[in-house]
């Protein structure tokens, strides 16, 4: 099994769940405690955003087509999924917007 996460550099110092080393150690985790990851023999974790800022994953987005609007990297959206707007994943986002152009 192939799994894609967002993660990028300039979230390693705030967010743990977004280092190497967290990844390493989850994708070990998950071949060892899921039954897909033992019966298939392997689970791989694929961080394609890891080593880009916030602006260029933007700039990425846009050339890919992808609908920015329905994206969102915030850790604290309302039940109804909308960004809050203040926490430092939703600052990020806003900077490398403005960054990107």
């Amino acid at each position: 099994f192939d799994l894609g996460i967002g993660v990028n550099a300039i979230d390693y110092s705030g967010y743990p769940d977004c280092r190497p080393e967290f990844i390493a150690a989850f994708e070990r985790v998950a071949n060892l405690a899921t039954r897909a990851g033992v019966e298939s023999g392997h689970i791989r974790l694929h961080t394609p955003l890891q080593q880009l800022s916030k602006a260029q994953i933007v700039r990425l987005g846009r050339e890919l087509g992808v609908d920015l609007s329905l994206t969102i990297s915030c850790y604290d959206p309302s039940a109804n999924g909308v960004p809050c707007g203040r926490c430092d994943a939703c600052e990020l986002r806003a900077r490398g917007f403005a960054e990107a152009g």
